[in-house]
């Protein structure tokens, strides 16, 4: 799918709500039939509204048990909820301030009026749905982005006719220029959110823009059940709205299986066991973890940063010094859709930032703890000072070993050191305090090291980077989620390079226990690098192995146009736990872990 392609679907999105809206040319109906029609759209409108607000006051709640654990910002909690309250008195309060000026000039019963509000309403809700295909799109998910197309063109195709609802109840015909309208009022922004949706996200212009939507649409529901509290058939009325509601529901219903049959593979409800029979799953603390669809979005966006090699932007302290702030504290983090766990990282992502410096560089690295536990920082592969290694001090029967106390709880912990020659090159860093469980938790980043420029040494068109990384869920005792860039597939990111193009393509392991074996189809490599160390002669193959730790450097020319999967060797790395991992004779397995591709234009 090209950008023209998905401005044309995201136009077709917002387009199917003129499905409904020529309804509001209807004339000469019955009171009675008017107002049954008033109230399917009251219905339909009714679901939206438990769907917006239920969407809005999700993502803050979200911030706010962050805040409260200790793994968000109070200062964004707090902002949410301000956000949350304002939009929803925003859309209710200044639609109450419209509606006085209108009885002033008696003019209680304008249909009209009304639909404009409620095509506004729906209009901001829909720029949220826009802003969703867009950004799926952006992350080389196109599958996604296509999947969501054609669930908001279900569902807004029941959205035209829940805006002329008040028309009809009134009575009056709508010209074809007010539909025209109505119209691009409250389908045109999911065009324009497919737009903007690959530039910029927010969650809490998000939450503002739902709430306000919210309020505009509780408004006008007000309003409909308003005008037909004297009609006699009461029963046959609110039969109506139950029936919008249900209308209203069932198409969200074909939206998100529109959606799942593009991302096939959610967690399922079952896990094997030891011998291999179905068992239903246990309950978790991961089966309770929810990350909105913002934050979502937003984590999708940082695990494309990291594979463009999107670097931490360092202080510059007066002595010339690099210092870079990184805090390790527990988040809510998805891996792949339907499966999130509370992950322990830095700067609330997974993997951490990418930090990247230069040879002669002065650089300090603090780390401060939001942990409950204590941790270290390791620079693996360094060759720092002895007091800035990070392996914690213990006691023995000789005395006491290792480099430094622990950073407890609340502590924080500044590592130095100048950077030298030894140093070039790819490399990890992770926590080396109950380092199979903090690794495994997310507890890991990458630095680079850039050589000096020098006329001789090799280019790229293309300097990606893919960590490969493990999670233990649903309380295994072996690591069972496999991510690229904190993702696992089709969450993974994708890599798209022209055709011609030099490519360097870093790889890091950073799980605790397994080995991984990277593949990619279409293409015979050159390994050129090892732990950060360039090799005399470079090692060619398809494939090529890094136990946990470990990092290669491997170099292509993308000539062989196509799009091409890039995963590991062992196959159990590319399946996802539950129902849906292993296959069998009656059971096809889904693609999940690490795999992902290279699409070369």
């Amino acid at each position: 799918m090209n950008h023209w392609q998905l401005l044309l679907l995201g136009l077709i999105a917002g387009g199917t709500i003129y499905i409904g809206l020529p309804l509001g040319r209807m004339s000469g109906l019955g009171s009675k039939v008017r107002s049954v029609l008033s109230m399917l759209s009251a219905g339909i409108l009714v679901y939206l509204l438990v769907e917006i607000l239920g969407e809005a006051a999700g993502e803050t709640a979200g911030s706010v048990q962050a805040a409260a654990t200790g793994s968000g910002s109070s200062d964004l909690a707090l902002l949410n909820v301000i956000l949350l309250m304002g939009g929803l008195l925003t859309g209710l309060v200044g639609l109450v301030v419209i509606q006085e000026r209108w009885i002033e000039r008696g003019t209680r019963e304008n249909g009209e009026l009304l639909s404009f509000i409620t095509a506004a309403g729906i209009g901001l809700h829909n720029l949220s749905e826009g802003l969703a295909i867009g950004q799926s799109f952006a992350m080389g998910k196109s599958g996604l982005a296509m999947g969501l197309v054609i669930g908001f063109a279900l569902h807004n195709a029941t959205e035209g006719f829940g805006i002329v609802g008040s028309s009809v109840r009134t009575g009056a015909r709508m010209s074809w220029m007010t539909i025209l309208v109505l119209g691009a009022i409250g389908g045109g922004p999911t065009f324009v959110g497919t737009l903007l949706g690959s530039l910029w996200t927010s969650e809490p212009l998000s939450i503002f823009v739902l709430a306000m939507a919210g309020g505009a649409i509780l408004y006008v529901v007000k309003e409909l059940l308003w005008t037909v509290r004297k009609e006699a058939a009461q029963k046959v009325i609110m039969s109506a709205l139950v029936l919008g509601f249900g209308l209203g529901w069932a198409t969200e219903v074909a939206a998100s299986a529109a959606q799942a049959m593009d991302n096939p593979s959610g967690p399922g409800e079952k896990v094997r066991d030891a011998d291999g029979d179905v068992r239903p799953a246990a309950k978790s603390a991961d089966s309770l973890v929810r990350v909105p669809a913002a934050d979502a979005t937003e984590q999708d966006r940082i695990s494309d940063a990291v594979l463009h090699e999107q670097a931490m932007v360092p202080k510059t302290l007066p002595d010339g010094t690099k210092e870079f702030d990184l805090t390790a504290s527990v988040f809510p983090w998805q891996l792949y859709p339907g499966k999130a766990v509370n992950a322990w990282g830095y700067n609330g992502q997974v993997p951490g930032p990418l930090i990247r410096v230069q040879v002669g560089d002065r650089v300090a690295i603090v780390l401060k703890n939001e942990l409950p536990q204590p941790t270290t920082l390791h620079l693996h592969g360094l060759a720092v000072p002895n007091a800035m290694d990070g392996v914690p001090q213990m006691n023995m029967g000789s005395g006491t070993v290792g480099t430094q106390p622990t950073i407890p709880p609340g502590g924080s912990f500044t590592y130095k050191f100048t950077v030298t020659g030894q140093m070039i090159g790819t490399h990890l860093y992770h926590t080396h305090v109950n380092d199979d469980f903090q690794m495994d938790m997310g507890l890991h980043g990458v630095l680079i090291v850039d050589p000096p420029r020098t006329p001789e040494a090799p280019s790229y068109h293309v300097d990606a980077l893919y960590e490969l990384a493990s999670f233990k869920t649903e309380g295994s005792e072996q690591e069972n989620v496999f991510t690229l860039d904190g993702k696992a597939y089709p969450e993974a990111p994708v890599l798209n390079v022209h055709r011609g193009d030099r490519v360097l393509l870093r790889l890091v392991n950073a799980s605790a226990e397994e080995f991984h074996v990277m593949h990619l189809h279409g293409y015979t490599f050159a390994v050129v690098a090892r732990d950060g160390n360039p090799l005399p002669q470079p090692e060619y193959g398809n494939t090529v192995t890094l136990g946990p730790s470990q990092t290669a450097d491997i170099a292509f020319t993308a000539d062989n146009p196509g799009q091409w999967m890039f995963h590991c060797h062992i196959l159990d790395h590319t399946i996802n736990p539950g129902e849906a991992g292993d296959g069998s004779a009656t059971h096809m397995a889904e693609m999940g872990g690490l795999m992902t591709f290279l699409n070369v234009q």
